[in-house]
C-alpha cells in the first residue's frame, strides 16, 4: 500500500483503484471469510448488487412493464365500441405474451420479497401496491376466475409506472444525465397511456387511437377540438392529468437543465473509434506546454502518419489557452478534447479506449507534489489497461508514460508483474543525466533536442552559405537534421563492417548512419556506431542524422570502393527465435535497466567509479580542508535523486576523474549523503552561490563548468518566475568571475531566456528560443524536450536506447549481454566533445568525417564552434556540418565511440628523432600511473600537464642548440648521453618516487 505516514496521497477514487490492484489477493481472502458469516439470502443479495445481475433483471422488468402496455393498447383496439363491459375472450397473440409477463413479475417480486431485510415495510410500499393492483386483477381476468370487465383490464396500464425503476438502476451507474432525461420523458408517457385508456373505457365514444391522439394535442398546449371529453369522469381525468404535468414536469425539467447546463459539451461528446484510422489516448496532467509540444511533434510530416486521432480526456474542460490550440487547422479535425476521469468506465468507453493504438502520459514538469502526481498517473494508465484487457480479453493498450522521480519507475515496472510492452520515461532521471552529461560534453542537450524535434524554424539548406560571417546559418542549417530509422537489407553490405557501411553512405548521400538494430539471441538490441560489427544477410534497421527522410532506394543502392575485401567469416552466434517486436525488447531493456540499479557493493556493479562500502559515512569531505581545485564541476544546490547527476561524471570509461564541489545553504540531508558519498572525490561547501565569497572559496575561477539545480518545486502557484530569477542572478555573478566557465541551468520559464541573451540581435524575435545564444551553447535545458521524446519513443521505442548510450555508452550493459555482445563484435559507443587534433585544421568536415572513422572507429556528427567564429559571442552547436566546412583550431567535435578517445600527445620536432627515441624510454609515466581499466588520476593528470609544459620550453631551446650545433658541423658523439641525463635530472625533480 502506498501511503506517506497516516495521511493518504490519493483522492477516495485513487485510493480505492490502488487498494484493489495492490491488495486483490487480501480482498479476496477477506470476502471469502465475510461470506462464511453471512446468511444465503444476504450473500444472494450481495451477489445480485455487485455482479450487475440485479440491474438486468430490473432491467427487463421495466422492458416488460412498457411491454404490457403496448399489449394493453393493441386489446383496447379489438374492444366493440360502446359495447358490453365484458370484454370477452382475447386474441393468442395477446394473450401468450401477457402471460409470459404476468409470470416474470410474480418470480422477480417473490425474488425481492425473500431478499427484502423488511418484509411488512416492502409488502405495504407503493412499488408493492402498483404490483398487486396491476397484476392480480387483470390475471385472475384473463385465467376466467372473474368476469373481465373493461375498468378491470384497465388496471393493467398501472404497470407502465414501474417503468420509474431503472431511474436507481440509472443512478448506480453514475448516469446522471441520462437519468434526469428519462424521468421527464416517462412521466409525459405515463400521462399520456394512462389517461387515454381512461378516457376510452369511461367515454366510449373515440377509438383508443384518438384517445391518445387527444392526449397528446392537450398536453402540448394545441387542443385542435375535434376530440374531446363529454363525460363528467372524462373531463375530471383531464383536470389530474393536467395538474400532474404541471406540478412534476417543470421540476423534472429544471432539474434536467440545470445540470446539463452545468456540463460543458466536452462532457458530453464521445469518440467513435472508425476501423480505417488508428487513434492514441492522451492523458496526464502536464500544462498546456507540454500538450502543445506532444501534438506538434506527433503531426508533424516527417512521421507521415496523418490518419491518427487523439483523444485527450482530461478531469477539468479545457482552459481558454488550451481551446486555442485545440482550434488551430492542424489539430481541429485529428484532436478530440472530452471531459471525463480515467478511473469511471463510462468516461473509457466515451473515448474508446478499448480501441486505442496507445495510451499516452504526459505529467507535470512543474508539479508541487510529484510523487502524488506520478502516483495518480500510474493508477491511470492502469485502469486503461484493465478496463481494455476486459473488453478485448487481451494483454490491454499499449502505454507510453512520463513520470516524475525515478522510483516511480520502478514502482511501475514491479506492479506490471509480467512481460509488457510500455515505456516510461522519467524526466528527474533523464534532466539530471543531461545536466551531467554537459559537464562534459556541453552543448549535448541542444544536440539532443535537435535530433528529436521535428517541429523547427525553417531553413533553406541548399542555400547554405560557408563563407557567410553569422553564425546563425550554420545554427539554423545543423537545426534541420535529426534521426530517421531505415532498413538495410541490400546484399551489397553482406560481408561489410559498419564502418566501412557508414564511411560510404556519408561519402556517397551526405548521410550519417550512426546506429544499428541487431537481432542476438537475447532479442533485438540497438547499438550506436557498433564498427567492427560484421553486416550478415538478413534485414538491419539503421539509424540515420539526415535533414529530410532519405530515399531508402539510393541507399541500398550505396556502391563500395573495388579494393574493399568482404569478410564472410560470420561470427557462430544465434539468432532471436521468438516474434518479439521492437517494443517489446525495448520493454525488456528498460526492465534490464531497473533489475541492475547501482549496488552498494562496486565489484557487482562495476560501470562507475565507487568506493568501498566499508568507507560510506554520512558526511562528504569539506572543501576547506582539500587542496585547490583546477578544472573541477561546481554543483549549485541539492536534490532528491543527486546520484543520476554523478553517474556521467564517474562512468567508468572515463580516463580521468574530475572533482566535484557541492556549493549549498544548508546541510546535505543524509538520505542523499548517502547517494553521493559512494562517489570518489565530491566534496561539499557550505554558502551561497550568490555569495561572491563562497565561490571562491569554491575555486570558482578555475571551475570548468557549473550546475544551477532548480529548487524543488514547492512553491506556490505562479512563481515560476521567481525561481527562474534566482537562476539568473547565480548566472550573472558567475560570469563576473569566470567568464569562460561553462554554465548548465534549467528554466522553469522560457520567457526569461531573455536574461541571459548577451548580444542584441533579433533572431529570437525572428524565430524562437531555440536560437537564443544561451541555448545554442547547451547552457540551457528545456523540459518540454521530454514531451518530444515521448513522441518519437510512440513511433520508434528504441530511441530511448540510444540517447541512453549517448550519456552512459556501456554502464547499463549486464554481464550477459556484455558476452553476447563480444561475441558478435558489437559495442554500445557514448558521445564525446574533443579537441581537433592540429593536423587535421584547416581541413574540410568531410575529410576529418573519413579520418576519424578510417583511423579511430569514431564517428564525428557535429561540431562545437568557439566564440568568435562567426561573430558569435558564445560557443554554438553545429549538428552534421555540409562536407565542405572548414574546421578551425577553436572548434571541437562531437564523436560516438566506444573509449574515450586519446588527446594528441605533445612530441619533439622531427629533428631530434634520436632524442625522442630516448625520451620515450623515460617519459612513459602514463602507463606507471595507470590504475585497473586504464584510468588516470587527477592529480598525476596535472603533473604531467606540468611536465608536458616544462618539455616544451625544454624543447624549444634544444631545437635552437641543435641548429646552431649542426650550422657549425660540430655534432660531438655525447650529445645524445647528456640530453639523456638532462632527461632523467627534469623527470627525478617532478616526481622522485617515480
Amino acid at each position: 500500500m502506498i501511503y506517506e505516514g497516516k495521511q493518504s496521497i490519493f483522492s477516495h477514487q485513487d485510493q480505492y483503484a490502488l487498494i484493489r490492484l495492490v491488495n486483490s489477493e487480501d480482498d479476496a481472502t477477506t470476502k471469502k471469510h465475510e461470506e462464511g458469516k453471512t446468511t444465503f439470502t444476504l450473500k444472494m443479495a450481495k451477489y445480485l448488487s455487485t455482479s450487475g445481475i440485479g440491474d438486468y433483471l430490473d432491467g427487463i422488468n421495466v422492458l416488460l412493464s412498457f411491454l404490457l402496455t403496448v399489449l394493453h393498447l393493441i386489446d383496447c383496439s379489438f374492444w366493440v365500441q360502446g359495447g358490453t363491459y365484458d370484454v370477452g375472450e382475447a386474441q393468442a397473440f395477446i394473450t401468450i405474451p401477457e402471460l409470459i409477463c404476468y409470470i416474470y413479475f410474480l418470480l422477480d417480486f417473490a425474488i425481492n420479497f425473500y431478499l427484502s431485510e423488511n418484509k411488512l415495510f416492502f409488502t405495504f410500499q407503493t412499488t408493492s401496491l402498483i404490483e398487486y393492483v396491476s397484476i392480480f386483477p387483470s390475471l385472475l381476468a384473463r385465467l376466467n376466475i372473474i368476469t373481465g370487465y373493461k375498468y378491470i383490464y384497465l388496471l393493467r396500464v398501472l404497470r407502465f409506472l414501474l417503468c420509474y425503476k431503472l431511474d436507481k438502476v440509472l443512478q448506480r451507474l453514475s448516469m446522471e444525465v441520462f437519468r434526469l432525461a428519462y424521468k421527464p420523458i416517462v412521466t409525459v408517457m405515463a400521462i399520456i397511456m394512462i389517461n387515454s385508456s381512461v378516457l376510452y373505457v369511461v367515454e366510449q365514444d373515440y377509438s383508443i387511437v384518438e384517445y391518445i391522439y387527444f392526449m397528446v394535442v392537450t398536453i402540448s398546449t394545441v387542443g385542435f377540438g375535434d376530440v374531446y371529453p363529454t363525460t363528467i369522469y372524462g373531463r375530471f381525468s383531464i383536470i389530474v392529468a393536467i395538474l400532474i404535468m404541471f406540478l412534476v414536469l417543470p421540476t423534472q425539467v429544471e432539474m434536467l437543465t440545470r445540470v446539463y447546463s452545468l456540463r460543458s459539451q466536452y462532457a458530453r461528446n464521445k469518440y467513435i473509434s472508425k476501423k480505417e484510422s488508428e487513434h492514441v489516448l492522451l492523458l496526464g496532467s502536464s500544462q498546456v506546454e507540454g500538450f502543445k509540444t506532444f501534438l506538434n511533434e506527433l503531426y508533424h510530416s516527417d512521421h507521415g502518419m496523418n490518419d491518427t486521432n487523439t483523444v485527450i480526456l482530461q478531469p477539468q474542460a479545457p482552459t481558454e489557452e488550451m481551446t486555442l490550440q485545440l482550434k488551430q487547422p492542424a489539430l481541429q479535425s485529428r484532436v478530440i478534447y472530452l471531459e471525463g476521469h480515467p478511473l469511471q468506465n463510462k468516461d473509457l468507453e466515451r473515448c474508446s479506449s478499448k480501441d486505442c493504438n496507445c495510451v499516452i502520459v504526459l505529467a507535470n514538469k512543474t508539479s508541487r507534489t510529484p510523487k502524488r502526481d506520478d502516483y495518480r498517473n500510474i493508477i491511470h494508465a492502469f485502469a486503461v489497461k484493465q478496463f481494455a484487457k476486459k473488453q478485448k480479453s487481451r494483454k490491454g493498450a499499449r502505454v507510453c508514460l512520463q513520470v516524475l522521480q525515478p522510483s516511480s519507475k520502478d514502482l511501475y515496472f514491479n506492479s506490471l508483474g509480467g512481460h509488457e510492452t510500455d515505456q516510461v520515461i522519467c524526466v528527474d532521471e533523464l534532466k539530471l543525466y543531461l545536466l551531467g552529461k554537459t559537464c562534459l560534453c556541453p552543448g549535448i542537450n541542444t544536440l539532443i533536442s535537435f535530433l528529436i524535434q521535428s517541429s523547427k524554424p525553417s531553413y533553406d539548406i541548399t542555400k547554405y552559405d560557408k563563407n557567410k560571417g553569422e553564425w546563425i546559418d550554420d545554427y539554423l542549417c545543423g537545426m534541420q537534421n535529426e534521426i530517421y530509422r531505415v532498413p538495410l537489407e541490400s546484399e551489397a553490405f553482406v560481408g561489410l563492417t559498419f564502418s566501412q557501411i557508414s564511411q560510404a553512405i556519408y561519402k556517397e548521400l551526405n548521410i550519417i548512419l550512426f546506429a544499428l538494430e541487431v537481432e542476438l539471441e537475447s532479442g533485438t538490441s540497438v547499438f550506436v556506431n557498433p564498427a567492427e560489427y560484421l553486416f550478415e544477410d538478413y534485414l538491419h534497421y539503421g539509424y540515420v542524422i539526415a535533414n529530410e527522410m532519405p530515399n531508402i532506394d539510393q541507399i541500398q543502392q550505396t556502391k563500395f570502393p573495388e579494393y574493399i575485401q568482404k569478410n564472410y567469416c560470420f561470427p557462430n552466434v544465434q539468432r532471436q527465435q521468438n516474434n518479439k517486436n521492437a517494443i517489446q525488447q525495448e520493454a525488456e531493456y528498460l526492465k534490464e535497466i531497473l533489475s541492475e540499479g547501482i549496488k552498494d557493493d562496486s565489484s557487482k556493479h562495476p560501470a562507475y567509479y565507487q568506493v568501498k562500502p566499508q568507507t560510506i559515512t554520512t558526511g562528504l569531505p569539506k572543501v576547506g580542508d582539500q587542496e585547490k581545485f583546477e578544472n573541477h564541476f561546481i554543483v549549485c544546490g541539492v536534490v532528491s535523486d543527486m546520484k543520476y547527476l554523478m553517474m556521467p561524471l564517474r562512468a567508468r570509461s572515463l580516463k580521468n576523474i574530475q572533482p566535484i564541489v557541492i556549493l549549498n545553504q544548508d546541510l546535505i540531508p543524509t538520505e542523499i549523503q548517502l547517494q553521493i558519498n559512494k562517489f570518489p572525490k565530491v566534496y561539499f561547501q557550505q554558502g551561497s552561490p550568490l555569495n561572491t565569497e563562497d565561490l571562491k572559496k569554491a575555486c570558482i575561477q578555475k571551475a570548468s563548468a557549473l550546475v544551477i539545480l532548480q529548487k524543488s518545486a514547492d512553491q506556490e502557484e505562479g512563481l515560476s518566475n521567481i525561481v527562474d530569477a534566482d537562476t539568473i542572478f547565480i548566472y550573472k555573478t558567475v560570469k563576473l568571475l569566470n567568464q569562460n566557465i561553462n554554465i548548465i541551468t534549467e528554466l522553469a520559464s522560457i520567457s526569461t531566456i531573455s536574461f541571459l541573451q548577451i548580444s542584441r540581435n533579433n533572431y529570437v524575435q525572428k524565430y524562437d528560443w531555440s536560437v537564443s545564444e544561451p541555448f545554442a551553447s547547451g547552457e540551457i535545458y528545456i523540459s518540454t524536450m521530454l514531451d518530444t521524446l515521448i513522441c518519437q519513443a510512440y513511433y520508434n521505442p528504441f530511441i530511448t536506447s540510444i540517447f541512453d548510450q549517448m550519456i552512459l555508452g556501456s554502464a547499463t550493459v549486464n554481464k550477459k549481454n556484455k558476452k553476447i555482445y563480444q561475441a558478435s563484435k558489437l559495442q554500445q559507443s557514448n558521445l564525446f566533445l574533443i579537441n581537433i587534433p592540429p593536423k587535421y585544421q584547416e581541413k574540410t568536415f568531410g575529410e576529418l568525417f573519413e579520418i576519424l572513422l578510417t583511423e579511430q572507429k569514431m564517428i564525428p556528427i557535429g561540431l562545437y564552434r568557439g566564440e568568435k567564429v562567426k561573430n558569435n559571442n558564445k560557443p554554438y552547436v553545429f549538428l552534421k556540418p555540409p562536407m565542405d566546412v572548414i574546421v578551425s583550431s577553436k572548434d571541437r567535435v562531437y564523436v560516438l565511440s566506444a573509449k574515450q578517445p586519446k588527446e594528441q600527445e605533445t612530441t619533439l620536432d622531427n629533428q631530434i628523432n634520436q632524442g625522442k627515441e630516448s625520451a620515450s624510454q623515460y617519459f612513459n609515466i602514463k602507463s606507471k600511473l595507470q590504475g585497473e581499466e586504464g584510468r588516470v588520476d587527477v592529480e598525476f593528470s596535472r603533473e604531467l600537464m606540468k611536465f608536458n609544459e616544462k618539455m616544451k620550453s625544454f624543447g624549444t631551446g634544444l631545437k635552437q642548440i641543435n641548429s646552431s650545433v649542426f650550422n657549425q658541423g660540430l655534432i660531438q658523439e655525447d650529445f645524445i648521453p647528456k640530453i639523456r641525463s638532462l632527461l632523467k635530472q627534469e623527470l627525478a625533480s617532478l616526481n622522485p618516487q617515480t
